[in-house]
């Protein structure tokens, strides 16, 4: 069988996508502990919520928005160099933050740093494993998208333990340790795909930019970014200010994170049945009533365990079914770049999202208004994904019958001439699994 078509959902394929999920998982994992930090950072320096979150908002944008360069290097190179570069380049950056002696040299490094070289390798690790699978894509999309949530799982409580015995900048430094490790198990199990064809994607990926399918993704993606990044930031010191002890607050992160590998695992295993661009519909729905438990939590804890758990579960969801719904909707031609220009416009929403709702905490007491900002924000996501239309893009070159969402796809001719072409043998296309 051609090489470019024999790859698809062998065991090496799975190894892929574990390679991802581990690599991905510690860059977010890490990323997310910002929560934990940002009471010990905001008094060392003397300074509000505010200035204070803009350090994780950038990094956000960057992570995020690095991917719409590194998504075409991806494509062109493969993702094991963007792995080595970013890696280093992340590490590097938590060593430098611990070194910092002001707010602002912060948003230098942490920014570039932990931002822009998490996001070096982030897109592409998750467009890498679109494109080693066709039957089983979904589900693997789901274990790529996991490690996020058992890094944030485990990550974000042993931060928060390590900054109470060993202070901020020595935890960075073992978090730079911890994550060394982990890009170097995922280095070793990442590697090109044969299906991904090097450059000749440039005039794909600006058609699918003017399409109408990726302006929506692209608003709700930003919106929800900006509920979500809002959350994760301040989660951990709202529930502190409430009366809640630093462990217990800790640990409505970790809530998120288990839940979202159950969401993840879980939508992801019944998208052949029920399709990813509904249920990325339905994932998105349930965040603002997840947020709405968060506004009306007033110190409770077992309130916050439903918000966080919610949120998580949709969270994963979405994570999870993205990949898929852009391989559904474009294709697999420039899918990297593509997957890129998306964690763009997140990156927009991550960079505005944590620094809006830390400034409106500092203008008011009354939690009810950074909370309820942060729901309006994910309903307006919500709505706007709504409005996508559920059929696949199709551009001139595509092949009659491609958007035949019935038709199984078995022959190995034609499998090869829809999946080589850039075009969408997705769940959609195959028998529920």
């Amino acid at each position: 069988m051609n090489e470019a078509i024999d790859h698809f959902d062998t065991p090496r394929a799975w190894a892929v996508a574990i390679g991802a999920s581990i690599a991905n998982g510690v860059a977010f994992g890490v990323l997310y502990t910002f929560g934990a930090f940002v009471t010990s950072m905001a008094e060392e320096f003397n300074a509000s919520l505010g200035p204070t979150s803009i350090v994780f908002g950038l990094s956000m944008f960057l992570f995020f928005g690095t991917g719409a360069i590194s998504g075409r290097w991806a494509d062109l190179y493969g993702p094991r160099p963007l792995l080595v570069v970013g890696g280093a380049l992340f590490c590097g950056g938590l060593v430098a933050t611990s070194f910092v002696t002001a707010i602002w040299q912060g948003y230098i490094v942490y920014g570039i740093g932990c931002g822009a070289g998490g996001g070096i390798f982030c897109s592409p690790l998750f467009s890498t494993v679109a494109t080693f699978f066709v039957k089983y894509r979904a589900l693997a999309q789901g274990v790529a998208a996991t490690g996020s949530g058992i890094g944030t799982l485990l990550l974000v409580p042993f931060a928060k333990a390590i900054i109470e015995t060993e202070g901020w900048r020595n935890s960075y430094r073992i978090l730079a340790g911890v994550s060394a490790i982990g890009f170097i198990v995922g280095l070793l199990l990442v590697r090109r795909s044969p299906s991904q064809s090097p450059g000749g994607s440039g005039g794909h990926v600006r058609r699918v930019i003017r399409t109408r399918e990726f302006k929506t993704l692209s608003v709700a993606f930003g919106l929800m970014s900006m509920a979500l990044l809002g959350a994760f930031g301040f989660v951990i010191k709202f529930a502190e200010d409430d009366g809640i002890s630093p462990s217990r607050a800790a640990l409505l992160m970790s809530v998120v994170g288990a839940s979202s590998i159950l969401g993840r695992l879980l939508l992801t295993a019944v998208a052949g049945r029920l399709g990813s661009v509904r249920l990325l519909q339905i994932a998105l729905a349930a965040q603002p009533l997840a947020y709405f438990f968060w506004v009306i939590s007033n110190g409770r804890y077992h309130l916050l365990v439903i918000f966080a758990a919610l949120l998580g579960l949709t969270y994963g969801g979405f994570v999870a079914l993205s990949g898929d719904v852009v391989a559904f909707y474009f294709g697999l031609k420039g899918i990297g770049a593509v997957t890129g220009m998306l964690f763009l416009y997140s990156g927009f929403g991550s960079l505005v999202g944590p620094p809006i709702v830390g400034f409106l905490a500092d203008l008011s007491t009354i939690r009810l208004i950074p909370l309820s900002a942060v729901f309006v924000m994910a309903l307006l996501g919500a709505i706007i994904l709504f409005t996508i239309p559920t059929k696949p893009v199709e551009f001139a070159t595509t092949q009659p019958g491609s958007a035949d969402l019935g038709a199984v796809i078995t022959p190995a001719d034609e499998l090869e001439t829809k999946e080589v072409g850039g075009l969408r043998p997705t769940v959609f296309d195959l028998e529920p699994v």
